[in-house]
């Protein structure tokens, strides 16, 4: 089978989750090629997959070039089709964050999921979803894959006291951690807030990414101000820092406002952190996936009694020295995945 992706191997420093799974399917026989539009429109191909075709497309700031870029997409798929190329897209969100330009990638989307021969969503919940917004994605094959781990791909050697000491968090104290990119919606002044107005004894609360704009930090650092329980550290977090954060945690905390699949859940619990997230999208199947002494669910939005329920939890409840991953492991999703587009190839 040969597969050109978007993206395929080239985003691995930002996010791996491409490059495991395609690197995985590689391992089984398959062919995967990075897309480029030359190579679509030039060779043949039994599988296009995408994976965020809308926000990638809509991402330029200047509008002209964008809505270049969304027809000569659209056309290019078509082009492809006609040579018998099917096209699946891998639905990671319910709806893109941060447009730049909503029009347009609403035009897009309904345009682009009428030329979809089938879809992959990451649990029943986003499926379900997906089936509702997309009313064409119920006719055709749509597979539910799990997101894989992301166990033992960055290092995650130091112990939890030399990560301690390295973040200089006194003795005694417990760390609650967000570690990500911070966006709006990610709702990290509203954590602050929850935080401070909970004041729970021996515990520090850190965060750490880079943000999204200066405004946004501006108001996590004035919410802070200079509280000696909050540690804030806005800048990007390279990978083999990483096992630092998660090793010192205690909890971490992902207060997002919308939440649908979560990579950054996913990666906490591959550091074996446990985690606190809205019951929200597909958080309680995760949840059933991976153990209930790993992933504490609130409903609505967080608050003083959610976040005191779940440092209590993480501090007394027992648990394994390792988060079970096994249904989310890369070889049999790669497996399933090009089983999928098997069936998807032979479907006339």
């Amino acid at each position: 089978m040969k597969i050109i992706a978007w993206p395929a191997f080239k985003t691995k420093y930002k996010n791996p989750y491409n490059w495991l799974l395609y690197s995985h399917i590689c391992e089984q026989g398959a062919t995967v090629e990075e897309f480029t539009l030359g190579k679509l429109l030039v060779q043949k191909y039994d599988i296009f997959h995408l994976h965020w075709p809308t926000e990638t497309i809509s991402r330029h700031p200047n509008l002209i070039v964008a809505l270049f870029r969304a027809f000569t997409m659209l056309l290019a798929i078509k082009w492809a089709k006609v040579k018998g190329t099917k096209i699946i897209w891998t639905i990671h969100d319910s709806y893109p964050h941060s447009l730049l330009h909503p029009r347009l990638a609403n035009w897009f989307q309904n345009n682009f999921i009428k030329l979809v021969d089938g879809c992959i969503s990451h649990s029943e919940t986003a499926k379900e979803l997906a089936d509702k917004q997309f009313l064409y994605s119920r006719t055709i094959p749509h597979a539910v894959i799990n997101h894989g781990h992301y166990r033992q791909i960055y290092p995650n050697q130091i112990s939890q006291d030399a990560a301690r000491s390295t973040l200089n968090i006194p003795d005694g104290c417990n760390l609650l951690l967000f570690l990500g990119y911070i966006d709006y919606y990610k709702n990290i002044p509203h954590l602050v807030r929850v935080f401070l107005d909970l004041a729970p004894n021996n515990w520090i609360l850190l965060i750490a990414g880079k943000v999204e704009s200066p405004e946004l930090g501006d108001e996590i650092s004035t919410l802070a101000a200079n509280d000696f329980r909050i540690k804030l550290n806005f800048s990007f977090v390279p990978d083999d820092k990483l096992q630092i954060y998660f090793q010192a945690a205690n909890l971490v905390a992902l207060p997002f406002q919308e939440i649908l699949n979560s990579g950054s859940a996913i990666l906490a619990l591959s550091f074996d952190s446990p985690i606190l997230v809205p019951d929200k999208g597909s958080m309680k199947e995760l949840q059933m996936q991976v153990g209930l002494e790993w992933v504490n669910l609130y409903s609505g939005d967080l608050t003083t009694e959610a976040l005191a329920t779940g440092l209590n939890w993480a501090i007394q409840e027992k648990r394994s020295p390792s988060a079970n991953l096994k249904e989310l492991e890369w070889s049999d999703l790669a497996q399933k995945t090009l089983k999928y587009f098997e069936q998807v190839c032979n479907q006339k």
